[in-house]
């Protein structure tokens, strides 16, 4: 069949096909090529060689790209492998750990040492800090004097640490203060006033502390923000069930009390009384007294003077008793520690949008298609009540702590920008969606244009040619056709020549 055709067209067919068969393969292996994701970035070519030598031997594809710092895996693979390589220590971070001292020499001088061991200890710090999500590389540096003989002469420790966060991620002041504190436990003598932690950017991140609120005013604004935002969540999705979603806004400003106070009572109860000791005792006496015989004097002492009368006596009989009772009266000590963190009061603020209703060309203040129809109405004073007492019932509200609640009936602006923002973000996000699907789109769109302007006017060709054949077997069975059309083929020839180069034919006629 390809002997009906010349030199020339021959070749145009055979690099046509190979074109058409070259275009076919290549469709089919670009689009059962896997999806690759990133595995790790910003890698060094150390951990980048040990990576690539556990994916060659899993049998894993695999793409390097960012000079040899980026590998790429197939996305179904991603999470698998990083967890495989993990169990592996891999990646080591770029930096050198404790794994230095496997390979120690006999002359290591103390120096070495102590060089080393540092270096040790900021490349295990870095992993250990570059594990956390936000954080995408660490660096540690330590100042560590030597020891001095007298304690007044020994120089502080110092540590610095650099992060390069994840984009889009930032540190909040808990974990700064934690970062700060692993590295100030990790190291002897290390405080962790002593430490400095700036991001990528040279901006510091941690703040000038002392040993008394080091972390301790951080836990405690944690503490007082958690209240509030538990306070806004659970009063947010109250009210969004009421007055619809993006309908309210919740703010909540609370103030807890922080001291930490103990009291001692000691309380005494005179109705309970109990004999505790009770003693009796009883005495008595018994005596005569005299009584004297007269004036003294010469008189009553001279013999045979005057008579005297007889002297008289008295008995002095005393009785006495004793009885002591003690009581012990009901007592009761109690010690009472208030708990930490107590609140002291809560400040609510809401703002309510109103409510609308549709409304008819002409009426109402719209004139704006984007405002079609929608007529603003405010919250009537029952609405505004009704939602009052919601608030206070979710918030748990206390007179005793003169907690406050204000809910304030406001228009919600949605401007035409804002409008067109939420149709643009829809929109990308529909194109994001179809993202996937764009591969074999353009391979069916490949496929249809080989098809039609390559193999279907090659079919078109083979079809005529062969048509022409048997038009000539034909002619060639008829009597005298043998003849003739030997006699006539060259003739025929040039015709079909004529017909596709008119130039070079004309030649030929010429010539022949």
């Amino acid at each position: 069949m390809l002997s009906k055709f010349t030199i020339n067209q021959r070749m145009i067919i055979l690099v046509a096909l190979a074109g058409s068969v070259a275009g076919l393969i290549a469709l089919t292996l670009w689009t059962q090529q896997p999806d690759m994701q990133v595995l790790f970035t910003n890698l060094s070519s150390e951990d980048a060689a040990a990576i690539i030598d556990k994916l060659k031997e899993t049998k894993v594809p695999y793409e390097i790209t960012g000079g040899g710092s980026t590998v790429l895996v197939p996305s179904e693979q991603v999470h698998d492998l990083r967890l495989q390589l993990a169990t592996q220590g891999l990646p080591h971070g770029g930096g050198v750990g404790f794994e230095i001292f496997d390979r120690t020499s006999i002359g290591m001088s103390e120096f070495v040492q102590k060089l080393n061991y540092r270096r040790a200890l900021q490349g295990e710090l870095a992993r250990t800090i570059a594990q956390m999500p936000e954080v995408e590389r660490a660096r540690v540096h330590l100042a560590l004097p030597e020891r001095r003989l007298f304690a007044s002469e020994q120089e502080k420790a110092r540590g610095s640490v650099i992060l390069s966060l994840r984009n889009g991620q930032q540190l909040s002041q808990a974990q700064v203060q934690g970062v700060i504190h692993l590295v100030s436990s990790s190291v002897e003598g290390l405080q962790a006033r002593d430490v400095t932690i700036v991001d990528g950017h040279g901006r510091m991140l941690s703040a000038t502390m002392t040993d008394e609120t080091a972390g301790l005013s951080n836990t405690q604004l944690d503490y007082q923000r958690s209240i509030e935002k538990d306070v806004e969540t659970r009063i947010q999705t109250m009210l969004e069930r009421i007055v619809g979603p993006n309908k309210a806004v919740v703010r909540v400003s609370s103030v807890v009390d922080f001291r930490k106070v103990e009291t001692t009572e000691e309380r005494y109860d005179p109705n309970s009384q109990v004999v505790r000791s009770e003693q009796r005792g009883q005495e008595k006496a018994n005596g005569t007294n005299g009584v004297g015989g007269g004036v003294p004097g010469v008189q009553s002492n001279v013999p045979q003077g005057t008579e005297q009368e007889p002297a008289q006596t008295s008995s002095n009989n005393s009785q006495t008793k004793n009885e002591t009772v003690n009581y012990e009266i009901s007592r009761t000590v109690s010690k009472i520690v208030e708990p930490v963190g107590l609140i002291k009061q809560l400040s609510v603020a809401v703002l309510v949008d109103g409510m609308y209703e549709p409304v008819k060309a002409g009426e109402g203040e719209a004139t704006d298609a984007s405002a079609t129809a929608r007529k603003y109405l405010p919250r009537s004073e029952e609405d505004l009540k009704r939602i009052e007492d919601i608030v206070k019932k979710a918030m748990g509200f206390s007179a005793e702590r003169q907690d406050q609640v204000q809910v304030v009936n406001v228009q919600f602006g949605t401007g035409p920008d804002e409008a067109q923002g939420m149709v643009a973000e829809a929109e990308s996000e529909g194109r994001t969606a179809w993202l996937p699907y764009l591969r074999y789109g353009v391979g069916l769109i490949l496929f249809a244009v080989i098809f039609l302007f390559v193999v279907r006017p090659l079919l078109a060709m083979l079809g005529s040619t062969t048509e022409q054949m048997h038009s000539e077997a034909s002619a060639s069975a008829l009597p005298g056709g043998m003849g003739m059309g030997q006699r006539h083929w060259p003739m025929l020839r040039i015709m079909r020549r004529s017909s596709t180069w008119p130039e070079r034919t004309l030649i030929r006629r010429r010539s022949w």
